[in-house]
């Protein structure tokens, strides 16, 4: 086995007096794509930003690379849910991939070093999107952007990606692209990846290890130990099953929402 890449023990994240993950314990080797899974609400985005060390208010212990997050920032890369670029601005694919990187140079996008654009021209490359470089980034299609955000975030050269619900928005044929260039990362950069997901079926071929929450955790280990039917309906309920296709493991959910039991 690797490194231990993220220690958590005891691990609860506060909004002010709210509870939004409650003691959570759990450990990620190198190298390792998890796949953090459960309904919506059930605190996903919470745990990935407080590991991005975007978000600091949590009790327990919490290392990553043998420290606190916020102290290992430009070893990260986290892609949010919903990019906040304004697409007014005519920025092409090629200058928001090259913000990755400008951004933790402290530098500004009116001025990219051609270094920095060649870089962010092999990202482009690696995701399936050279001939696209100089498109602007608001005429490209959905799975595209997602490509050229995930671009983005491998321009800096991260040693942890932390994607949050990156497939929810595509469409089937989008998701499928996107899936490819996940596996390519993890199959020829070995990239440790944290991808939060109320669906975990286009993922499984690339999870490692589930983690199910729902603010507590739930289960956590291989899609065989975690996807069974006793564990996912105490989540998203009765309706819910596991089923087992060859060596995968695929989830039916009736309802994304949090379910109570």
């Amino acid at each position: 086995m690797g490194e231990k890449l993220i220690v958590a023990e005891n691990l609860t994240v506060y909004y002010d007096n709210y509870k939004a993950v409650e003691d959570t314990t759990f450990k990620l080797d190198s190298g390792e794509t998890l796949l953090l899974l459960g309904p919506n609400g059930a605190g996903k985005t919470s745990l990935l930003k407080t590991i991005a060390g975007l978000h600091q208010s949590y009790t327990g212990k919490l290392l990553v690379f043998e420290k606190p997050p916020a102290e290992v920032r430009d070893l990260i890369s986290y892609v949010p849910q919903s990019y906040s670029l304004n697409e007014r601005v005519p920025l092409k694919a090629i200058e928001v991939v090259a913000m990755g990187a400008l951004y933790k140079k402290g530098l500004i996008h009116f001025n990219i070093p051609k270094a920095l654009l060649k870089e962010a021209e092999e990202a482009l490359e690696f995701v399936g999107l050279g001939d696209l470089k100089n498109k602007r980034f608001a005429e490209l299609s959905g799975g595209q952007k997602q490509r050229v955000l995930l671009a983005r975030a491998l321009v800096s050269k991260p040693r942890l990606l932390l994607l949050d619900e990156p497939l929810s928005a595509l469409d089937p044929s989008a998701r499928v692209e996107v899936v490819s260039v996940l596996a390519k990362i993890k199959r020829e950069m070995g990239l440790t990846m944290i991808i939060t997901t109320h669906d975990p079926n286009p993922l499984t071929e690339i999870g490692d290890k589930i983690m199910l929450i729902n603010k507590r955790l739930i289960a956590f280990g291989t899609p065989e130990e975690v996807l069974r039917d006793e564990i996912i309906t105490e989540v998203y309920g009765p309706l819910s099953k596991a089923v087992k296709v060859g060596e995968r493991m695929y989830c039916f959910i009736g309802d994304v929402h949090l379910y109570r039991r």
